[in-house]
């Protein structure tokens, strides 16, 4: 009776015995074989699995830029699913420590990449992955780290590697998941390369072997955008179609309804979208892809209208700085209008992520043309306070009174607008010109950017932006900061709406305003100035930034004609020498100018550099010993003959070892032969033409000595 316990507790020692990792007896392959599988393996598959899963459903799509075909790797966003990835690794790592002899143990490691690689661990997933390649006896698995492997130079840039993965996976035999997998990770290779025929051509192999889902539904969108790029409409919006077809999103559906609607210029469709209820907190979308249409057939004024519409009702901030940069390129290169242009940059750059691959771009411009602003704003700044400091006292009263007015009534709009805000009564309007954060300028503030607006095309019309600016004809009246000289209409209508301001109010605004019109002659010469400088650098911008020759011109041909002796009429004629290469005749004048007045400028020097190679071992001689009897002559006190040297050096040698010498030694001449001004001239030049010379710190010195001795 007691044999048959004993037989079972010898029959379980044997067993458990015989089921060591480490043996091969098929009793103890098939033991870990089935615990590997339905347990520790089981368990990380679905840890993946939901990881995943989260991910795409917590994915932020931006359906108006082109979508990646898989979704891009990011720790950061990794970091939401942390516990599940743990999981993963933890439980498949069991597999290797307790599970040696099991045939899922390739799997198991596969599974930890695929962990790692979502963690953007790059260097451990391709380790991981590699070692599966090398040992691994199981063809699938060994495929799967392949794949994995591919995709992690996918992600860190490396195409030309992981083109050479998709070779080997060529060669392979893959099941059809794998296929599925190499397809779409070979997909995104090509698209993130931009080589949309490719990359398209291997999704429409793809689909075939995927169930119907969201993310099927997604790829036939990607496909779709794809195709417009390319500029195959018909397969663009039959790709859209087939969106509703796998059980899209609510989101993605309309996305894919709008684009279909816009690639094959269906106008009806976005009134029938437009009407829809469901649709209202997506107007905005709506009202950009029908301005899309608009521009598509050259309507473009309807189709800026249709933007503006769009980003003025937008809630969605990560669409809308996409919006803002449409507009921005509009009026930078189809209308130049700088102004505007930047406007809109401003507001773009203040939402766009800086991850965003036009960030830098948009980063570049708006900086070039908020330097634009600036100038041109002095210019006009300038220009206004000197026509205000020539009327007559009972002239500039109305002038300052009706500016008064116009301010009072903007603050009293803004403030009823604030309180509907804070009332909630209604919606706050985005506009292109109100950047968060930021309310100490003009045009970050909506209201007044509407009302002056309104003010000034009352006042002159739908103005464009060209060469001649400032023509005589608009003389009569000029703005300055809320100086907008309204007409008499305007005037009586705002005494008429505007109520409170009392008569000393009144006296104290006009006495500020009044300290800022340059009525002194000393006053009015610093208003030049300011004026003069700021033209300069607009003609610059121009040239430089802009790509705008003909207003390059046009700005430095009225600064030499209302600035005749300013102090950069030397650059300014270097630089319409270079903006007339094609006219000839032309460009021999400004030379000639520039040769005739400022022979031995800086400028002048460049030019004729122009044909000059590297000097002889004799000819830098020849300088060095002009120097030495200069500065001899210097030290005995014969500045006269000193100069002379100096000044043929200079213009027989240019471009020579000794040129910064001759031109500091020459500016040490003129503070003993010419006036002070000229000495220090010559020291801010030779600051500015020899920013590398090993003299720079004495020059320096000698500057700032002058200025504290200045008489």
């Amino acid at each position: 009776m007691n044999r048959i316990p004993l037989l079972l507790v010898l029959a379980i020692f044997l067993c458990l015995g015989g089921c060591s990792q480490y043996s091969s007896s098929p009793i103890s392959v098939g033991f870990h074989n089935l615990n590997a599988k339905y347990n520790a393996l089981f368990q990380a598959n679905q840890k993946l699995f939901e990881a995943e899963k989260k991910l795409f459903e917590d994915r932020h799509d931006n359906y108006a830029q082109i979508l990646p075909v898989l979704l891009p790797i990011d720790s950061v966003v990794a970091s939401t699913v942390s516990a599940e990835l743990a999981a993963v690794i933890k439980k498949a790592s069991m597999v290797a420590e307790r599970h040696q002899n099991s045939r899922w143990l390739d799997d198991a490691y596969v599974l930890i990449g695929q962990a790692r690689l979502i963690q953007e661990d790059y260097k451990n997933a391709i380790e991981t992955f590699k070692y599966v390649n090398t040992t691994a006896e199981d063809d699938d698995a060994r495929q799967a780290a392949l794949i994995g492997l591919m995709r992690a130079y996918v992600e860190q840039g490396e195409f030309t590697t992981a083109l050479r993965v998709a070779e080997l996976l060529r060669e392979e035999d893959l099941n059809k998941n794998n296929t599925a997998n190499f397809y779409l990770t070979k997909a995104y290779l090509h698209q993130l390369k931009k080589e949309y025929a490719t990359s398209v051509a291997i999704l429409e192999e793809t689909f075939p072997l995927l169930p119907k889902n969201e993310q099927k539904a997604r790829l036939y969108y990607v496909a779709g955008q794809m195709y417009e790029l390319l500029e195959k409409f018909p397969k663009s919006s039959e790709c859209f179609t087939k969106v509703a077809k796998n059980r899209p999103s609510y989101d993605l559906r309309f996305y894919a309804s709008l684009n279909s609607a816009l690639v094959m210029n269906q106008k009806g469709n976005f009134e029938k979208l437009l009407k829809d209820g469901k649709n209202k907190d997506l107007s905005d979308k709506i009202y950009e892809a029908m301005a899309s249409a608009e521009m598509r057939q050259g309507n473009t004024a309807k189709g800026i209208a249709l933007l503006k519409k769009s980003a003025s009702i937008s809630k969605d901030t990560k669409q809308l700085p996409y919006t803002y940069l449409t507009l921005a390129d509009l009026y930078y290169d189809k209308y130049a209008e700088y102004e505007t242009a930047f406007a809109y940059y401003d507001s773009c750059l203040s939402l766009l992520p800086n991850t965003d691959a036009a960030f830098a771009k948009v980063k570049q411009k708006q900086q070039v043309l908020g330097e634009f602003v600036k100038q041109m704003n002095i210019v006009k700044t300038e220009d206004s306070l000197q026509k205000l400091s020539k009327l007559t006292p009972a002239e500039l009263d109305k002038v300052l009174e009706r500016a008064i007015r116009l301010k009072k009534a903007q603050e009293m709009a803004n403030l009823a607008k604030a309180k509907e805000i804070v009332a909630g009564s209604t919606a706050t309007a985005k506009d292109p010109f109100a950047a968060s954060g930021k309310t100490d300028w003009y045009f970050s503030n909506a209201m007044l950017v509407s009302q002056g607006r309104t003010n000034f095309t009352n006042r002159w019309g739908n103005r464009p932006l060209e060469d001649n600016w400032r023509r005589s004809s608009r003389d009569d009246a000029a703005s300055f900061g809320s100086f907008n000289t309204a007409s008499a209409e305007n005037t009586s209508t705002s005494k008429n709406t505007i109520e409170g301001i009392s008569d000393k109010e009144l006296a104290t605004e006009k006495a500020l305003m009044k300290t800022k019109i340059p009525f002194s002659a000393k006053a009015l010469e610093t208003s030049q100035i300011k004026r003069q400088d700021a033209m300069f650098e607009v003609g610059k911008i121009f040239k430089l930034s802009l790509n705008e020759p003909k207003k390059s011109i046009a700005t430095f041909k009225q600064l030499l004609s209302e600035y005749p002796n300013s102090i950069h009429e030397p650059e300014a004629l270097y630089f319409l020498y270079l903006l007339h290469e094609n006219n000839p005749t032309e460009k021999v004048g400004y030379r000639k100018s520039l040769f005739d007045k400022f022979g031995d400028s800086y400028f002048a020097r460049m030019l004729s550099r122009e044909n000059i190679v590297e000097l002889s071992s004799d000819k830098e001689t020849e300088a060095q010993k002009l120097y030495t009897e200069a500065y001899q002559y210097y030290q005995q006190g014969n500045f006269a003959d000193a100069l002379s040297f100096v000044d043929t050096a200079l213009k027989e040698y240019p471009n020579s070892h000794t040129e910064d010498k001759l031109a500091f030694l020459k500016a040490l001449l003129l503070a003993k032969t010419q006036n002070f001004d000229g000495y220090v001239k010559a020291l801010n030049d030779f600051i500015k033409d020899y920013p590398k010379s090993q003299l720079l710190g004495l020059v320096k010195e000698n500057l700032a000595a002058a200025k504290n001795a200045k008489p």
